[in-house]
């Protein structure tokens, strides 16, 4: 009596586990919102072109602006001429930038799922068989 009780209880918590897993997960990172601490609103055009300093100097993105014909004075002479919003900006716009791609954290991410449904199945009575 105590195991049907079990599996009465257990499958629905398990479907729904599984739903709201899928709905957070569904939710784009881009739009959840925090809280915001007040003094990262305190921005200076010093910061911020040391940070897009620190970015252009990476090996990679020197490369690339030298391969397209840039030089470091042109490019210094160009932000310079920049209003502060426009660095601002620019500056907010790196933090989001994923060099590298995010491939890795994708990957992590699908294998977990799999493994979170393969559990879930096997919790509800389904054997999984990979042949």
């Amino acid at each position: 009596m105590k195991k049907i009780r079990t599996m009465f209880i257990l499958k629905p918590v398990a479907l729904y586990l599984a739903f709201a897993f899928f709905l957070i997960a569904s939710i784009p990172q881009n739009s959840w919102a925090y809280l915001v601490d007040s003094q990262t609103l305190n921005h200076s055009r010093e910061a911020d072109i040391n940070k897009i300093q620190r970015v252009l100097e990476s090996k990679m993105v020197s490369q690339r602006l030298s391969e397209l014909g840039f030089s470091m004075d042109e490019i210094n002479s160009k932000l310079q001429q920049l209003n502060d919003a426009d660095v601002h900006q620019f500056a907010s716009q790196l933090d989001s930038l994923m060099p590298g791609g995010d491939a890795a954290t994708t990957i992590i991410f699908l294998l977990v799922i799999v493994v979170l449904v393969l559990v879930i199945l096997q919790l509800m009575g389904y054997k999984v068989l990979i042949k």
